[in-house]
């Protein structure tokens, strides 16, 4: 009862946020005109389903979205909770709207556009007097899917619930074509299997549902030898429960997965209501479902659809780039703007998007798009990338998930460290389950032991070092001091503690062996990135407000920091080594670099602008697509052509038979790429602004073939707007103004 006060609470609140009368539009017309220049618009219908789709979503609920070539409309609907009781992430379902006569029988007139501004997708077709109107759009306020249907003349309409998994499954073997989506429980002695999807008998309505009565939870505690703490955390997959309700104006069910038209009409709406809760029953999970319904259905649609436009026209006005002086400027910027809407569309729900695929994976290479590659783990390594340019673009309520995620791990985390090791703090692994701990395959089934079977990231935990960088980075943008207070403090507690006490000085200095210098060595001595990350991470902390931290607390920091080793050096003391001691590299990465990025060190603005510069020049692995970070470390450099060819690599990462111009290729990961989307965004803004201190640098890389127009955030609530042509600076816009004199025009010789 108290989980659905909540809910009706939550509703009423988002419903009542906006006056009656249409929100006052934010964004400048010059900016919304070269917005609207980046809509995708496709004039021929989808011949390979949903690999020729286009995303949507209002942060938590997704879809993708076609036109097939029998003129069929179709919606992938994906949410960011739909954990399945093998612990997959699934689709909440695939729907089918179809129209009689068809309009779409044809690419006569076909117009398919994605309307980046007001966050639809709008369909044409057919010739004037026979003309049929489709907008599909997510509503940024509720959680609810609508589909508008106006047309010149009378037409029917049905929509059906297609069941994702109509039958149950279990994974026969590894070696099943699509095994690797179940990673994590490929060595089970048990076989994940999943249940099957359940049709809803309804007067009025589709409704369907996925119930998770079995839970591999318990078995991943005692495989991972803290039996102890069973019963002391909840159980987040039992009872699960994600489905949808399908309502339409003037329809009816047809049966139990299809709703059609009463009788002909101009004009339907039809509505999609996902929801996912954890219910002691069905009809619990039923009843919650259906007050939400009923609370959403009490508001008027238009009045709904202008707070949605004016979501959208929010998000828009919070940051921009736009660059121009040749066609490569222009493939910048589309990916770019495409890759923050993608964000924007699936990172404001209860867990953050996934690296492989996000909420939009499809139907690709014989795998449905319940399919993802690598599974339904998270890598931090490939996870971060999308997350941290979030902030220059002013997105801070999309980072919101990715925080969450690690607070709600924290105490499980240091529980385990605690019954692992005996000693205080918390370590993360560098791949986890969305509540923490181990993916099960890295632990190992069979595994008594402390540290993880797989040496590739057994000692791999400079992760949770960068993450509390992000959370400084973050504090430093926005100055939220219950952010510093309820989510820096608590985490940089246990995360410094366990370097602190985990392992042992030797003259007063730490000794980290064993250690990896992420997953490119195994078994170092004194990795760089623990290094770097505990004296940057640790620097921050002390400019924290006297208030927010304890002396005791400070003292244990700085204790720590003073017992650092130094950053390993080759002896001429010009470049930075991986680790004081190391062995044959396993991977394509350069953790040398990581006193560049993500633990900024060196660089612009830093001393020994040489060393950083020798220690990139020099690296092992030159490659900038998916996760690899050249295309983010270059600007910070101050080294524009490079930067711009890096761009290009990752702007050219897609896949010929992908129809959307920002579903990059799998690379590393799977498809959708978001790595690659996320790391092209941080390079980009790194080139056109970077905090040093209190100075921002303005356009520290634009290569000098490129103008560009854009507005990003800046440290201390700050932002900037620089339009510039050639070398000279059109407008600089600093609010406050009194910010103004802290930045520094610092563009590269022409």
């Amino acid at each position: 009862m108290k989980k659905l006060q909540v809910l009706l609470m939550l509703v009423t609140i988002v419903n009542f946020s906006f006056a009656n009368t249409a929100p006052k539009k934010q964004l400048p017309d010059d900016v919304l005109k070269k917005l609207n220049g980046y809509n995708v618009t496709w004039n021929t219908l989808s011949t390979t389903g949903s690999m020729e789709s286009m995303p949507l979503g209002n942060g938590d609920i997704t879809a993708n979205v076609w036109v097939e070539k029998d003129g069929n409309l179709m919606l992938y609907i994906g949410k960011s909770d739909t954990w399945s009781e093998a612990t997959r992430l699934l689709k909440v379902g695939r729907i089918r709207v179809k129209m009689s006569p068809n309009p779409f029988t044809t690419d006569t007139n076909f117009e398919q556009t994605l309307n980046l501004y007001k966050g639809e997708i709008e369909i044409f077709a057919g010739k004037k007097g026979n003309r049929v109107k489709l907008k599909i759009w997510i509503d940024a306020n509720q959680p609810v899917v609508r589909i508008e249907t106006t047309s010149d003349k009378n037409i029917s309409v049905s929509c059906t619930t297609e069941l994702m998994r109509p039958q149950p499954f279990t994974l026969a073997s590894p070696d099943d074509p699509i095994a690797s989506s179940f990673r994590g429980l490929l060595g089970s002695p048990v076989k994940p299997s999943e249940s099957a999807d359940v049709l809803v008998k309804k007067s009025d309505r589709i409704e369907w549902y996925h119930r998770n009565e079995t839970s591999f939870f318990d078995t991943i505690l005692a495989k991972q030898n803290v039996s102890s703490l069973i019963g002391k955390y909840a159980d987040p997959y039992l009872h699960r429960t994600f489905g949808a309700v399908i309502k339409g104006n003037g329809m009816q069910p047809q049966n139990d997965s299809t709703l059609t038209s009463i009788k002909q009409g101009k004009n339907f709406v039809i509505a999609i209501y996902p929801y996912t809760a954890q219910t002691q029953t069905i009809k619990d999970w039923d009843a919650q479902l259906e007050q939400l319904v009923s609370n959403i259905d009490r508001e008027n649609i238009q009045t709904m659809l202008d707070n949605h436009h004016a979501w959208w026209d929010a998000f828009w006005n919070r940051s921009w780039i736009f660059l121009s002086g040749d066609e490569d400027a222009t493939k910048v910027t589309r990916a770019y703007l495409l890759q923050r809407f993608m964000m924007a569309c699936q990172s404001r729900g209860a867990y953050p998007a996934k690296f492989n695929g996000g909420n939009f994976t499809f139907d690709y290479k014989g795998k449905n798009g319940d399919y993802r590659n690598w599974g339904p783990g998270y890598w931090y390594q490939n996870t971060r990338l999308f997350y941290w340019p979030l902030t220059a673009s002013g997105d801070f309520d999309l980072k919101k998930p990715w925080f969450d995620m690690y607070m709600k791990m924290l105490p499980l985390q240091t529980d385990i460290t605690k019954a692992y090791y005996g000693h205080g703090g918390a370590f993360f692994p560098e791949t986890y389950n969305f509540f923490g701990m181990y993916i099960q395959d890295d632990w190992g089934w069979n595994n008594p032991g402390k540290a993880s079977d797989t040496r590739w990231i057994r000692y791999h935990y400079s992760g949770a070092l960068e993450m509390l960088s992000e959370m400084l980075d973050y504090y430093d943008y926005t100055k939220d001091a219950t952010f510093a207070q309820q989510y820096i403090v608590p985490f940089a507690t246990q995360a410094i503690r366990f370097f602190d006490q985990h392992w042992p000085r030797i003259n007063q200095s730490l000794r980290f062996i064993p250690a990896n210098a992420t997953e490119q060595f195994w078994d170092c001595l004194n990795p760089v990135d623990y290094i770097a990350g505990l004296k940057y991470t640790i620097t921050k902390l002390d400019s924290l407000p006297a208030n927010f931290v304890s002396h005791e607390l400070r003292n244990e920091w700085n204790n720590c920091l003073a017992s650092l080793p130094a950053i390993p050096m080759t002896h001429d003391k010009k470049k930075i080594l991986p680790a004081e001691e190391y062995g044959k590299g396993r991977n394509f990465e350069n953790p040398e670099c990581y006193v560049i990025f993500p633990f900024k060190l060196y660089g612009l603005g830093h001393p020994d602008l040489d060393v950083a510069l020798n220690t990139f020049n020099d690296r092992i692995f030159k490659q900038s697509n998916c996760w690899t970070q050249d295309v983010i470390q270059a600007p910070l450099l101050g080294l524009a052509d490079e930067t711009k060819a890096y761009l290009m690599k990752n702007v050219s990462s897609l896949e010929k038979d992908v129809r959307f111009p920002a579903f990059w290729k799998p690379g590393s990961d799977y498809v959708p790429d978001f790595d690659n989307g996320g790391a092209l965004a941080i390079g980009l803004q790194n080139m056109l602004l970077q905090n040093v201190n209190q100075q921002i640098l303005a356009l520290p890389a634009l290569p000098k073939s490129w103008n560009v127009d854009c507005k990003l955030h800046a440290f201390d609530n700050t932002t900037v707007r620089i339009v510039s042509e050639g070398e000279t600076i059109a407008t600089m816009e600093v609010v406050p103004a009194a910010r103004k004199k802290d930045v520094i025009l610092k563009m590269p010789a022409k």
